[in-house]
């Protein structure tokens, strides 16, 4: 089992979802949640909270990574959200984060113990169309 599938199986919300996640070589991260009709509303399209869970799952994965090794944990302190198209299939959350903040939060909990990361997330359908545009805030805290 990968790192990732491990972080994912640890979340017991999240097995529902069939997530699969991937690391991209730009730093970004891709978590993938294949269609099932569970995650589907009542007109058979992908549920708004099945598509809010893939898109912070991916931002959670990324800001989660500047602080796990250094003893720290997330807390998503705020969201803005925007559903642009509905998704009536499998879909993809590519999540990243500005370089340059990254290393400003990561110096900030490293010297402090706290910081804050704000992550990009931006959801596709298969043929490449955005159905979500969101940015997730993250509170990075030492775990004590």
């Amino acid at each position: 089992m990968s790192e990732l599938a491990a972080l994912l199986a640890r979340i017991p919300y999240l097995a529902p979802h069939g997530l699969q996640a991937a690391w991209a070589t730009d730093g970004s991260v891709t978590v993938h949640q294949p269609f099932r009709p569970a995650l589907a509303n009542y007109v058979g399209i992908v549920h708004a909270g099945a598509i809010y869970t893939l898109a912070e799952t991916a931002a959670g994965i990324v800001a989660n990574e500047l602080v796990n090794h250094l003893g720290g944990f997330i807390l998503l302190s705020g969201a803005t959200v925007r559903y642009t198209r509905r998704v009536e299939g499998d879909a993809d959350a590519t999540a990243r984060v500005d370089p340059a903040q990254a290393a400003a939060a990561r110096a900030r909990f490293e010297t402090e113990g706290r910081a804050e990361i704000n992550t990009g997330v931006v959801v596709t359908t298969p043929d490449g169309e955005t159905a979500f545009v969101g940015s997730f805030d993250y509170a990075l805290r030492r775990r004590k």
